[in-house]
């Protein structure tokens, strides 16, 4: 129904038997458009009230936070809480939901991003949009303002600040000077830095996991992580894609389960805390003195450093990828691309070699002599 009202004409929308939304305009042509706009959203059953989206974003998160305790792991649920309450409710909590426009989130993600991180806005990001997600399944709003927002890419590996592989070497150091501190907790350090596995996953490892059909290698069908705000072990019986995969065990660490399998039960943790139960994290780092043994690097370099020896050994990115448990080829690429050299370079890099292995190099004054190879 339009109505006009001095200069201006006030559409209300009727809806059974009800005014389910009204809107003033200056001009009938744009009363009409919108009203048959609101019919048409009633008719196809996507009308959203605009009285909903006053609704508090507080508000809103509260409902989404009980509903996402269902649907996640704790883990996610932990990260999608951590970002509501130090970023985005301070920001955003008082405002009403339908006042917020994509403009806004993306100009407060580039903030967070320069006073940050980029890495950090980027999962704040994913939290925004899971919010605004759920406030449109809600009714609350038509359209969310975050499901397009742009902003500077995560901070790319190759940088060097995320990946920080061992070399071989470095590890086999880094194994015995953790055998010298805490004994068969050196097997830990060791297992992960040859099979690329997470440390939930390494944790939920059972003797039966072992396997030498159709090789030497772990199962890994499920993960056990730990909460970030209790430090509680979570059970869980997948993997975090969900799928299981086949990780080869190789020669150097292959003895070391080996050791361990031979005295245990085929349930039995293979990877168990030294009096017994789930290895946490913490103490592993603390047993082994990790801040003070491993250079500056986090125990998560350890799966890099899998990754890294297994490309440095010319294992296609597709078999890396399923090692890795990785969801697809393309983000394997994403953060280990850097690492690997194309045949071209490698064959470039060949040639310079051998044109300056060929020539004399001269000498640069009495008693010296730059010759030699590159």
């Amino acid at each position: 129904m339009i109505e006009k009202r001095g200069r201006r004409y006030r559409v209300r929308v009727w809806h059974r038997s009800r005014i389910v939304a009204t809107r003033s305009f200056e001009r009938r042509g744009d009363a009409v458009a919108w009203e048959r706009e609101q019919q048409q959203l009633i008719l196809m059953g996507d009308f959203v009230s605009p009285s909903a989206g006053r609704v508090s974003v507080a508000d809103v998160a509260k409902g989404y936070l009980e509903v996402r305790q269902g649907q996640v792991s704790v883990r996610a649920w932990e990260s999608d809480e951590s970002a509501l309450r130090v970023h985005i409710l301070p920001v955003f909590g008082q405002r009403s939901t339908g006042s917020v426009n994509r403009l806004q989130v993306e100009r407060f993600l580039a903030d967070l991003a320069s006073s940050r991180s980029v890495g950090t806005a980027a999962r704040v990001r994913t939290t925004l949009r899971g919010l605004f997600d759920y406030a449109v399944r809600a009714r609350v709003i038509r359209d969310s303002p975050a499901a397009a927002v742009r902003m500077p890419r995560p901070d790319a590996p190759s940088a060097g600040a995320e990946v920080r592989p061992f070399t071989l070497d470095e590890l086999l150091a880094l194994v015995d000077e953790h055998r010298e501190l805490a004994g068969d907790l050196a097997d830990v350090t060791l297992i992960l830095g040859l099979t690329g596995l997470r440390f939930g996953e390494l944790r939920g490892l059972r003797v039966r996991d072992v396997t030498r059909v159709p090789y030497p290698a772990l199962v890994v069908s499920r993960s056990l992580p730990q909460s970030g705000r209790t430090g509680k072990v979570i059970e869980r019986s997948t993997t975090k894609s969900g799928r299981s995969r086949v990780v080869p065990l190789l020669s150097l660490a292959l003895p070391a389960v080996e050791a361990r399998a031979a005295s245990l039960e085929p349930d039995d943790l293979l990877f168990p805390a030294p009096h017994g139960g789930y290895l946490h994290a913490q103490n592993w780092r603390r047993d082994v003195n990790w801040n003070a043994t491993a250079g500056g690097r986090r125990p998560h370099d350890l799966r890099h450093t899998a990754a890294s020896l297994w490309i440095a050994a010319g294992v296609d990115i597709k078999t890396i990828a399923s090692w890795l448990g990785h969801s697809s080829t393309k983000l394997t690429l994403d953060t280990y691309g850097h690492l690997m050299g194309t045949d071209a370079d490698r064959a470039a890099i060949e040639r310079v070699n051998r044109a300056f292995t060929s020539q004399t190099r001269p000498k640069m004054g009495p008693g010296i002599d730059l010759g030699g190879s590159l």
